[in-house]
C-alpha cells in the first residue's frame, strides 16, 4: 500500500448527496402539515376524498377509507334558504315574520317589535336597544332577549352579506369602561350567533364604540336610552 506523503494536505470532500436527507425531512413535514390542515377543516366527505386522491397520486400511498365519513357538528353548517333582495322593507318584513314564530312576551314595556331597520351608507342596520338585550352595566345577554336574537339569526342566516356587530353606550360613567362594555356586548352577541345558532364566525366582525357615536343627546334620559344600542349591520362591501 502506498504511503501518504507527509508534505501533502489531504482534504476529505463532503458527501454531495447529504442534502437529500434534509430535503426528504422537509417534504415529509410539509405533507404532514397539509394532511393535518385538511383533517381539521370542515370539508365535506366528497371534498376530503378528492384531496386525499390528489395526495395519493403525487406523494405516496395515502388512502381515504370509505367507511369513515368526514362529519361536522350540526351547527357548523348553515341551512340553505332563499335570500330576499336587501332592502329596509324586506328586512323589516322578514324579521317581523321570524318574530311571529317565537315568543317575546317576556319583554315588558318594550313592544312586540323591539328593533329598528334602517339603511346606512355602509349597509342595512338592525338596531336593537341595549336595554332590551342587557341589564344596566352588564355584558350578559338577558334570557328574555334570546328569542329576539334567534329571530335575527334566522333572518341573517339566509343573507350572503358580511355582518358587523357594533356596541354603543351612553356617556355616563368612565369612557374606557363604556368602550370595553360596548365591545364585550358585541362579542357576546357574536358568540351567541356562532355557538347557539351555528352561524359562521368568518362572516362577522365586531366593534365597540362606547359613547363615541351617539344618535341622540346624552343630556336627557330619553337620548341616553337611544344611544345605548347594538347595531347589526349587513354590510354592502364584503369583509
Amino acid at each position: 500500500m502506498a504511503r501518504k506523503d507527509k508534505n501533502i494536505l489531504y482534504v476529505k470532500m463532503p458527501d454531495r448527496m447529504g442534502w437529500m436527507v434534509t430535503f426528504s425531512d422537509m417534504t415529509t413535514l410539509l405533507l404532514c402539515f397539509f394532511v393535518m390542515i385538511i383533517s381539521m377543516s370542515s370539508m365535506d366527505a366528497k371534498a376530503l376524498q378528492n384531496s386525499f386522491r390528489y395526495f395519493s397520486s403525487v406523494n405516496g400511498p395515502l388512502e381515504y377509507p370509505r367507511e369513515h365519513e368526514a362529519g361536522v357538528p350540526p351547527l357548523a353548517k348553515e341551512p340553505l334558504s332563499v335570500a330576499l333582495p336587501l332592502s329596509v322593507e324586506n328586512l323589516d318584513k322578514s324579521l317581523r315574520l321570524s318574530l311571529s314564530k317565537v315568543t317575546i312576551s317576556a319583554l315588558p314595556g318594550r313592544g312586540t317589535t323591539p328593533f329598528e331597520v334602517k339603511e346606512t351608507p355602509r349597509g342595512y342596520a338592525l338596531v336593537v336597544p341595549g336595554d332590551v338585550l342587557f341589564d344596566s352595566g352588564s355584558r350578559v345577554i338577558r334570557k328574555d332577549a334570546l328569542p329576539l336574537l334567534k329571530a335575527i339569526a334566522d333572518v341573517i342566516r339566509g343573507q350572503d352579506s358580511s355582518i358587523s356587530i357594533e356596541g354603543n353606550t351612553d356617556s355616563l360613567g368612565n369612557e374606557e369602561i363604556n368602550w370595553r362594555l360596548s365591545l364585550q356586548r358585541a362579542i357576546g352577541i357574536l358568540e351567541y350567533f356562532e355557538y347557539a345558532e351555528g352561524l359562521s364566525s368568518s362572516r362577522f366582525c365586531v366593534a365597540g364604540y362606547g359613547s363615541m357615536r351617539p344618535i341622540a343627546a346624552n343630556d336627557t334620559e330619553e337620548g341616553r336610552t337611544k344611544n345605548r344600542r347594538v347595531e347589526i349591520i349587513l354590510l354592502k362591501d364584503r369583509l
